[in-house]
């Protein structure tokens, strides 16, 4: 956001001449903003939020970005998206492998892609993101959409805070996590679920006591998401394409330990069971990998 610039005009005696009372009381002159005004400070960012009840766009960047690059030149410096956005928020930049910042919030976001422009509420909580070149005709449009989306973040976690013991809104929200590769957000929702839920009743426990497991093996969280999927497999019994499905997330995990032997003596078993054709093929392929590489050894 940026500030409208005051242009003022004070009351001057200049040399043989004396202003008039009328002129002597002008007002102050408001100027249109000509470019965004970057906070390159999170604190103070909020800290504007805040005071002005604004929406802050956080633009999150690399050096070596080539897309980056022409957001700088060609969205960020449109004269009508300027006229039209600057002063109605609070505008963020942050460098996220230089700027302390910027590496906190790849961290706390999971950013894993450049350009991602953020756009967070008064108190720096997501609303919703972008990781894409956005050109400058479409900027606005993209940002009142997050806004008014119930399929938002900023929305459905609105959702949960409405109805905190509502098995699909937590649902919902994990999956969002999940698909934003903030792995340790979604976990915990998932964990809400599997706890409002015991029974599966909503048939949302099953698939997300798999999902927490996926989400800690993302983490190189291996062990713990072993034991996950051993508590899939005493509560729900392996069957269909998520038993499958979790087979193969086993296998992954056993090959990354380097517990080769036990993976390739799963996959064997999978590989001679009557399953079903995807999970089928990515065993196969997986069986394929590991053949080459212990050859390649």
């Amino acid at each position: 956001m940026l500030s409208a610039k005051l242009l003022s005009l004070k009351s001057l005696v200049l040399v043989g001449i004396v202003l008039s009372p009328n002129l002597s009381a002008i007002g102050a002159v408001q100027v249109d903003p000509s470019s965004l005004t970057w906070e390159r400070d999170y604190e103070k960012a909020v800290e504007r939020a805040t005071a002005d009840e604004k929406l802050i766009v956080a633009y999150m960047f690399t050096d070596w970005c080539v897309i980056c690059r022409r957001m700088d030149s060609e969205t960020f410096v449109a004269p009508q998206l300027i006229e039209e956005m600057a002063a109605e928020y609070v505008w963020l930049k942050l460098n996220t492998e230089t700027e302390e910042d910027g590496k906190r919030f790849q961290e706390e976001f999971a950013i894993l892609t450049y350009p991602t422009i953020l756009l967070l509420d008064s108190q720096g909580e997501e609303i919703e993101r972008v990781s894409r070149f956005v050109p400058a005709a479409e900027f606005r449009e993209t940002v009142e959409f997050f806004v008014e989306s119930p399929d938002s973040l900023g929305s459905l976690r609105a959702a949960v805070e409405e109805q905190p013991d509502s098995v699909s809104a937590q649902f919902a929200l994990a999956e969002k996590y999940l698909n934003q590769n903030n792995y340790p957000k979604a976990a915990a929702r998932y964990e809400k679920v599997i706890e409002l839920d015991p029974e599966n009743l909503e048939g949302h426990t099953d698939e997300s006591l798999y999902n927490v497991a996926l989400s800690l093996a993302s983490q190189e969280r291996f062990e713990e998401a072993l034991a996950q999927l051993d508590l899939l497999e005493s509560r729900f019994p392996m069957s269909g394409n998520l038993g499958e499905t979790a087979v193969v997330l086993r296998v992954q995990v056993l090959h990354c330990c380097g517990r080769m032997d036990e993976a390739e003596a799963l996959l064997q078993q999978q590989r001679n069971a009557n399953a079903e054709p995807a999970p089928v093929g990515e065993v196969e392929n997986l069986f394929s990998e590991m053949e080459a590489e212990i050859s390649g050894n």
